[in-house]
Protein backbone atom coordinates (compact mmCIF):
# COMPACT_ATOMS: atom_id res chain seq x y z
CA UNK A 1 0.00 0.00 0.00
CA UNK A 2 1.22 3.08 -0.98
CA UNK A 3 2.11 6.27 2.08
CA UNK A 4 -0.32 8.66 1.03
CA UNK A 5 0.85 12.28 0.01
CA UNK A 6 1.24 14.96 2.68
CA UNK A 7 1.55 18.63 1.45
CA UNK A 8 2.92 21.71 3.65
CA UNK A 9 2.64 25.03 1.77
CA UNK A 10 3.91 28.45 2.60
CA UNK A 11 2.50 30.81 0.34
CA UNK A 12 3.98 34.78 0.30
CA UNK A 13 4.33 36.98 -2.74
CA UNK A 14 7.99 36.81 -2.53
CA UNK A 15 8.93 33.44 -2.20
CA UNK A 16 6.18 30.34 -2.04
CA UNK A 17 7.46 26.97 -0.80
CA UNK A 18 5.77 23.20 -1.72
CA UNK A 19 6.69 20.46 0.49
CA UNK A 20 5.35 17.00 -0.78
CA UNK A 21 6.04 13.32 1.24
CA UNK A 22 4.77 10.60 0.52
CA UNK A 23 3.70 8.83 -2.95
CA UNK A 24 2.06 10.91 -5.93
CA UNK A 25 -0.28 9.87 -7.98
CA UNK A 26 -3.88 10.59 -9.42
CA UNK A 27 -5.91 9.90 -5.61
CA UNK A 28 -3.82 12.39 -4.85
CA UNK A 29 -4.30 14.99 -7.97
CA UNK A 30 -6.74 17.32 -6.40
CA UNK A 31 -4.55 17.88 -3.25
CA UNK A 32 -1.54 18.78 -5.21
CA UNK A 33 -3.20 20.94 -8.10
CA UNK A 34 -5.44 22.73 -5.17
CA UNK A 35 -2.33 23.72 -3.27
CA UNK A 36 -0.17 24.40 -6.62
CA UNK A 37 -3.39 26.69 -7.68
CA UNK A 38 -3.17 28.34 -4.48
CA UNK A 39 0.95 28.84 -4.65
CA UNK A 40 0.48 30.70 -7.94
CA UNK A 41 -2.39 32.99 -7.35
CA UNK A 42 -0.30 34.43 -4.70
CA UNK A 43 2.06 35.17 -7.45
CA UNK A 44 5.48 34.48 -5.96
CA UNK A 45 8.70 35.63 -7.39
CA UNK A 46 9.98 32.65 -6.13
CA UNK A 47 8.00 29.08 -6.57
CA UNK A 48 10.11 25.85 -4.86
CA UNK A 49 8.85 22.49 -4.71
CA UNK A 50 10.41 19.81 -2.22
CA UNK A 51 10.22 16.42 -3.32
CA UNK A 52 12.80 15.49 -1.55
CA UNK A 53 10.42 12.71 0.43
CA UNK A 54 7.98 12.01 -2.64
CA UNK A 55 8.75 8.30 -3.02
CA UNK A 56 6.37 7.09 -5.83
CA UNK A 57 5.27 9.56 -8.91
CA UNK A 58 3.33 9.71 -11.90
CA UNK A 59 2.68 12.22 -14.30
CA UNK A 60 0.29 13.85 -11.42
CA UNK A 61 3.63 14.86 -10.38
CA UNK A 62 5.25 15.74 -13.60
CA UNK A 63 2.50 17.97 -14.91
CA UNK A 64 1.90 20.08 -11.70
CA UNK A 65 5.79 20.32 -11.95
CA UNK A 66 5.74 21.73 -15.57
CA UNK A 67 2.37 24.01 -14.79
CA UNK A 68 4.17 25.39 -11.96
CA UNK A 69 7.55 25.86 -14.20
CA UNK A 70 5.90 27.35 -16.93
CA UNK A 71 3.47 29.79 -14.91
CA UNK A 72 6.76 31.35 -13.15
CA UNK A 73 8.32 31.55 -16.79
CA UNK A 74 5.26 33.12 -17.95
CA UNK A 75 5.77 35.93 -14.91
CA UNK A 76 9.22 35.73 -15.24
CA UNK A 77 9.82 34.07 -11.46
CA UNK A 78 12.10 31.61 -10.40
CA UNK A 79 11.04 28.11 -10.10
CA UNK A 80 13.19 25.54 -8.17
CA UNK A 81 12.87 21.78 -8.06
CA UNK A 82 14.64 20.88 -4.71
CA UNK A 83 15.42 16.92 -3.75
CA UNK A 84 17.29 15.27 -3.35
CA UNK A 85 15.28 12.91 -6.14
CA UNK A 86 14.11 9.62 -4.97
CA UNK A 87 14.52 6.94 -7.21
CA UNK A 88 10.92 6.83 -8.26
CA UNK A 89 10.86 10.60 -9.40
CA UNK A 90 14.31 10.37 -11.46
CA UNK A 91 13.22 7.75 -12.91
CA UNK A 92 10.01 9.60 -14.12
CA UNK A 93 12.07 12.43 -15.10
CA UNK A 94 14.72 10.45 -17.02
CA UNK A 95 11.85 8.14 -18.80
CA UNK A 96 9.97 11.25 -19.95
CA UNK A 97 12.89 12.87 -21.09
CA UNK A 98 12.06 16.07 -18.64
CA UNK A 99 14.92 15.84 -16.29
CA UNK A 100 17.07 18.26 -18.84
CA UNK A 101 13.86 20.33 -18.99
CA UNK A 102 14.20 20.97 -15.27
CA UNK A 103 18.15 20.65 -15.05
CA UNK A 104 18.04 24.48 -14.51
CA UNK A 105 16.14 24.58 -11.54
CA UNK A 106 17.72 21.76 -9.73
CA UNK A 107 18.83 22.10 -5.99
CA UNK A 108 20.19 20.82 -3.27
CA UNK A 109 21.98 17.16 -4.23
CA UNK A 110 19.77 16.29 -6.53
CA UNK A 111 21.77 15.04 -9.59
CA UNK A 112 21.51 16.33 -13.47
CA UNK A 113 20.90 14.37 -16.43
CA UNK A 114 24.93 14.67 -17.14
CA UNK A 115 25.50 13.14 -13.42
CA UNK A 116 22.91 10.26 -14.63
CA UNK A 117 24.85 9.36 -17.21
CA UNK A 118 28.23 9.72 -16.69
CA UNK A 119 27.75 9.45 -12.41
CA UNK A 120 30.84 11.45 -12.42
CA UNK A 121 29.24 15.18 -12.05
CA UNK A 122 28.60 17.69 -9.40
CA UNK A 123 25.56 16.42 -7.76
CA UNK A 124 24.66 19.69 -6.68
CA UNK A 125 24.03 22.56 -8.98
CA UNK A 126 22.29 25.27 -6.74
CA UNK A 127 20.82 27.11 -9.70
CA UNK A 128 16.98 28.49 -10.34
CA UNK A 129 15.20 28.43 -13.59
CA UNK A 130 13.91 31.58 -14.85
CA UNK A 131 12.31 32.52 -17.86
Amino acid sequence: MRESLQVAAELSGARSVIVLAGDCDEDTEPLLDETLARALDSAPGILEVDVAGVGFADSTLLHALLRGLDAQRARQGRFILRGPLSAGVERLLIATGTLKVFQGCLESGVRTENDVQSESGDASRNEECRS
